[in-house]
């Protein structure tokens, strides 16, 4: 049994035989950063579960601008409804570094959802998820500043991948500035000014990738959440 598909969530918690079901059809590809995992407009059908690496999932505009619509890690996955509606991708898939992914086809995924329906339980709670933090995203675009934007990705991130260390809780972004600017929608040298503010400020120890939240509820004072 893979120890790669035994990441994935939707699956972690069933019996190998029923694993197996999906196992002999999933196609496992290594991606160096900026390889892409499918573009929008492709209609390939399938659904995508992530090994190791990160891979984010980008909405792009004509007038050249990206928006990154979310960024998934080892155990998650990109593209699951596509996989089954068979629809055109809405959007494009791009590792960020270098990323082990298997491709599942979208018949297989279908299937093997209605042999079990407590995996397809687990689709609908994860599909719901990324709905609201969707939700969420676009609230606090269309309303809160950047730098309330800014702050509101650092907590989050430093809940889900940050550790703590004596200074406070170290976050290694696994995205460039220029990822950071497209997520929060705005530019690098926005980016870069409410970053220098945070530090000059007593708030963040930036140190290329690596930022330190030295004082989390001041940060999440920025944008409005106190204990």
């Amino acid at each position: 049994m893979s120890d790669k598909l035994r990441k994935w969530r939707l699956i972690s918690a069933l019996p190998d035989e029923r694993v197996r079901q999906l196992e002999n059809h999933v196609i496992w590809r290594t991606y160096k950063r900026g390889d892409r995992l499918f573009n929008e407009g492709e209609t390939e059908g399938k659904m995508y579960v992530i090994a190791s690496g990160r891979v984010k999932v980008v909405k792009e505009f004509p007038n050249g601008k990206n928006a990154i619509m979310g960024i998934f890690g080892p155990g998650g996955a990109v593209a699951e409804i596509v996989g089954i509606d068979r629809l055109p991708y809405p959007a494009s898939a791009i590792a960020m570094e270098d990323t082990e992914a298997g491709a599942i086809p979208g018949e297989v995924f279908a299937n093997f959802l209605k042999s079990n329906p407590d995996a397809m339980l687990r689709m609908i709670v994860g599909l719901g998820n990324k709905l609201r933090e969707f939700a969420d995203n676009l609230g606090s675009l269309a309303v809160q500043s950047v730098e309330k934007r800014l702050a509101r990705f650092l907590v989050r991130m430093g809940s889900q991948i940050g550790k703590k260390t004596k200074e406070g809780i170290e976050v290694n972004l696994p995205m460039t500035r220029q990822d950071l600017a497209e997520v929060i929608g705005t530019s690098f040298e926005v980016v870069e000014r409410s970053l220098k503010k945070m530090r000059e400020n007593g708030v963040l120890k930036v140190e290329g990738k690596n930022i330190t939240i030295l004082d989390l509820e001041n940060l999440k004072a920025i944008f409005g959440e106190t204990e």
